[in-house]
């Protein structure tokens, strides 16, 4: 496994580096290490580099963000994060880190990490296969952004075309009556013109579907619609991800990595409504039931957890009173400060009602013991 380690410090980068020379029960090679990423970037051009150590805090960037240029350039590359900060840890789970490390590290500790990144390695080459045709992709959670078959992002010949596609892609599975299509794209327009508008956008829409390999995207049959381009999407992955029926730590981080925002959050469209909040409650609850259930759950994942449920649906007081309950667990007294102060703010500043007697009880007992 070729490894390229990027820290600020180059006392790190020598003590990881001598570490891993020792570790002769590993097929490694360290091909570079780098105080500045942007160096790393361009060893990563020329050689394939399977294991990044990675700091999480330097000076100029934050090791997250250099994970994830990382990772969207070079999908295949192991990132394991090196950090000094055990709370900061828990944003290796966004980017779906192979491990993280805490300095100094520890021999023992390195070898885990190390044999975890082994088996992914050997996992890959196994299972590696032919790459197939890349269909279009759609990212919809947050902020939508459509992918074509290059992997460029889409541009709209107009915003109903684009909304046309998102309603008959949301709807796909079922022939949509053009009239229907009408009421809930142009209500303010008479049918006649409606009717029209959706010709046009219909035409420039299926022109598009074609130029990415699609002969026949959009069929019309007795005044239905229907969209038959083979499309992959976040929403696809996130409700394979909620209707399973067995969850573990890799399928709940993924799921959390998935919902990065509401869906369609930045689009107003009235159809969209009721499936956003849908998908928000359908979400709430698989967290909710699997962080209750779960004994002896990792506490970064639970963690994560706590913090996208709060992040979700903010002013639910048993949310924040479950979140500053495991921080006062985990005795993290700075992050329970912290978090009591954006309780108080949250409910007293923004919607003028108190903190809720059970949460000043809890913390006032934690400061008392503290």
């Amino acid at each position: 496994m070729n490894i390229v380690i990027i820290d600020d410090e180059k006392w790190a980068i020598n003590v990881l580096s001598i570490i891993l020379n020792k570790l002769t029960q590993f097929s490694i090679c360290i091909k570079g290490t780098f105080t500045d990423a942007k160096d790393a970037f361009a060893l990563l051009e020329k050689e394939r580099i399977d294991i990044v150590f990675l700091d999480m805090e330097m000076v100029d960037i934050h090791g997250l963000d250099v994970a994830k240029k990382l990772l969207t350039s070079y999908p295949y590359v192991q990132i394991i994060f090196v950090t000094a900060h055990a709370q900061f840890a828990v944003d290796a789970f966004d980017v779906e880190a192979t491990d993280y490390l805490l300095k100094p590290v520890r021999e023992n500790r390195l070898i885990t990490a190390l044999k975890k990144a082994q088996k992914i390695y050997e996992n890959g080459k196994e299972t590696q296969t032919p790459k197939k045709e890349l269909n279009l992709y759609a990212y919809t959670f947050g902020s939508f952004q459509l992918l074509d078959v290059r992997q460029d992002t889409v541009k709209w010949r107009t915003k109903k075309v684009r909304e046309l596609f998102l309603y008959l892609w949301f709807y796909q599975k079922k022939p949509l009556l053009n009239t229907v299509i009408m009421e809930d794209l142009w209500p303010e327009i008479e049918l006649e013109k409606a009717g029209t508008t959706l010709h046009t956008s219909v035409y420039h829409l299926r022109k598009m579907l074609k130029q990415n390999g699609s002969e026949y995207p959009i069929l019309l049959v007795n005044n239905h619609y229907q969209l038959t381009s083979e499309i992959d999407s976040d929403y696809r992955e996130l409700l394979q991800l909620v209707e399973g029926q067995q969850h573990n730590e890799q399928s709940i981080q993924q799921l959390l990595n998935c919902y990065e925002g509401d869906f369609l959050a930045e689009e107003e469209y009235p159809w969209a409504i009721q499936i956003r909040i849908r998908l928000k409650q359908d979400v709430l609850h698989l967290l909710e039931t699997y962080i209750t259930d779960t004994k002896d759950m990792n506490p970064l994942l639970k963690l994560n957890c706590l913090q996208k449920m709060l992040e979700l649906d903010e002013f639910n007081e048993q949310y924040m009173f479950l979140l500053l309950q495991f921080l006062i667990g985990q005795n993290k007294k700075q992050a329970c400060m912290q978090c009591y102060e954006a309780i108080q703010k949250k409910l007293q500043e923004e919607l003028s009602v108190p903190v809720p007697e059970k949460i000043n009880k809890l913390y006032a007992e934690y400061m008392m013991r503290v």
